[in-house]
Formats: C-alpha cells, sequence, structure tokens
C-alpha cells in the first residue's frame, strides 16, 4: 500500500504572529514494503510530515494519497485509513491505561466491532509478534520494564493489523536492552509484509535498518537515498546539524590515515569485515 505526497506544505497558525511553515512543498513516494527511514535536526518537520501519512493533520496546500485515496477529499474515511496506516508516537507507553495487558491491547480491535474470537485471535498475535508470551496476559501494564511497556504499546498498534508502521523515535528513553529489543522487532516487521516508517536520531539505527533514507532540513526534502549514497555526505550532513554512522566516521578517519577501504560502509558489520579484508592484504599504511 503506497503513500504518496505531491507538493505537501503545513503552516501552523497561519494569518497569526505565531505562523509558522513546518513543511515546505514535499514530495515523496513510499513504496510498498520497504523501510525508509526519515532523519533531521529538532525543527525540521519530521513529526509533521509522519502525522500526515494517515491522516492526522492535513496540507495547507498539496495532497497526500495512501493506496490512491486523497486523505483530504470528501469521501476519505480516515478510519479506515488509519487501521492501515499504524501511527506509535515517541513514548507510546504512557498512553497504557487498562487493567491488564490483554485488555490494552484488545482496546483498538475492539472499537472495530470485532467478535470476541476475532479480537482473541489479534490479540494474542499482536502479543506474540513483539515477544509477550500468554504468562503476560493477565499482568498490569504498570508494572513492566521501559522495553516491555514499550512492546505492548506496540501490540495495541499491531493488533489493528496496521499494512504500514510508523514509528517516531521507537527507541527513546530506553536502556540498552530494552532498546536492542525494540529494534530487534522493528526489523522484523518487513518480512510479514508491512511498510515500515522509522522517525530517529540514530543515524546507526537507520544506516542499519533502513532502504531509503529521508533528510529533512527547515520542512523540505534536504536529500534521500540509499544509507550507503547519503552517509558519503558527510560534509553536507554535518552543514544541517547531523551526522554519520559510528561506524561510518570509523571508517573516514582511518582513510584519512592510509588505509585502503571500500566506499559505502555504514553498518558496524560491514566495516569490521571491511578492517580485517584490508588487514589481510596489507592494506593499511603503516
Amino acid at each position: 500500500m503506497p503513500i504518496t505526497l505531491r507538493h505537501v506544505s503545513h503552516v501552523y497558525q497561519p494569518g497569526t504572529p505565531f505562523e509558522w511553515r513546518a513543511l515546505d512543498d514535499v514530495s515523496l513516494e513510499i513504496p510498498e514494503g520497504q523501510f525508509w527511514g526519515i532523519i533531521g535536526a529538532t525543527g525540521s518537520g519530521k513529526s509533521t510530515l509522519i502525522q500526515h501519512m494517515n491522516g492526522l493533520l492535513k496540507p495547507t496546500s498539496g495532497q497526500v494519497l495512501v493506496d490512491g485515496i486523497d486523505l483530504a477529499s470528501r469521501g476519505a474515511d480516515l478510519k479506515q485509513v488509519r487501521r492501515k496506516v499504524g501511527l506509535v508516537f515517541q513514548y507510546p507507553e504512557h498512553q497504557l491505561f487498562a487493567e491488564t495487558i490483554y485488555e490494552d491491547v484488545a482496546f483498538g480491535p475492539r472499537n472495530l466491532k470485532l467478535d470476541a474470537a476475532e479480537v482473541e485471535r489479534r490479540v494474542l498475535r499482536a502479543m506474540e509478534l513483539v515477544g509477550l508470551d500468554e504468562s503476560f496476559r493477565s499482568r498490569s501494564p504498570f508494572g513492566l520494564s521501559g522495553g516491555q511497556a514499550r512492546r505492548v504499546a506496540l501490540a495495541g498498534v499491531l493488533a489493528m493489523e496496521p499494512k504500514v508502521l510508523i514509528l517516531d523515535e521507537p527507541t527513546a528513553g530506553l536502556d540498552p536492552r530494552g532498546r536492542e529489543e525494540i529494534l530487534s522487532l522493528v526489523s522484523s516487521f518487513p518480512k510479514l509484509g508491512m511498510t515500515v516508517v522509522l522517525v530517529s536520531h540514530s543515524m546507526d539505527d537507520v544506516a542499519q535498518l533502513a532502504d531509503h533514507v529521508v533528510v529533512m532540513h527547515r520542512g523540505r526534502v534536504h536529500m534521500q537515498g540509499t544509507p550507503a549514497d547519503l552517509f558519503k555526505r558527510k560534509e553536507e550532513l554535518e552543514a544541517i546539524g547531523l551526522g554519520v554512522p559510528a561506524a561510518a566516521e570509523l571508517v573516514d578517519r582511518l582513510r584519512k590515515r592510509g588505509w585502503t577501504l571500500p566506499d559505502g560502509i555504514v553498518t558496524l558489520d560491514q566495516a569490521v569485515h571491511a578492517i580485517l579484508a584490508a588487514m589481510g592484504k596489507g592494506g593499511a599504511a603503516r
């Protein structure tokens, strides 16, 4: 289910002294089944952008189409769109409210007026997808670790069985273990047939997971491409307040010391493989 943005602009508080153009002529085509990363400095328009993708915000000008449906048209069924395009905000565990994990995850499917058997199927499948077995069913969501609570919140969105999953900083505030758990889950979703859009401040996470990366700057698409293509443009990224993945930074420093290393290295595994290969060939300057 593709998402298309055509010349989308969004202005907050238009006609007032506080008028702010958060998006400025943004055009994107997100194909079905891909994993996209969106990066940019604070205030670059990332969160405003993703809220247009399921109709939470409407463009001041331009079009947003989900599976060919213009979300601003009179006939657009936004409830149906939001079932297909799930959006997980930062710190989603703050929205947990039910007495048990099962009841919390079941909230969305029950609002769809599904029968009890279908609700249970969806809840148990969603819990399984995020690594919570049936022993968690009757537990309170308020006695969990940060990573477990984040997984419960994610399960609540997955129980709606979306075709597209949009995640806004899904590892924010988690300890290293919780962060790795969430990233491992997120990386598995495209294999289930979902399109994934990840907003992140972590260049390493985006480099590891994304097929395609969009760089936002001052409300516009500043550049886009594969991680290997984008993170070669270190100076351009630094000029707008961004960096490159740690692996790319390491390789850059080694090259300046005389190492012969290939282009396009953005992950730790790629860096280790290339460095070991270079050492075996005597490719490092001594």
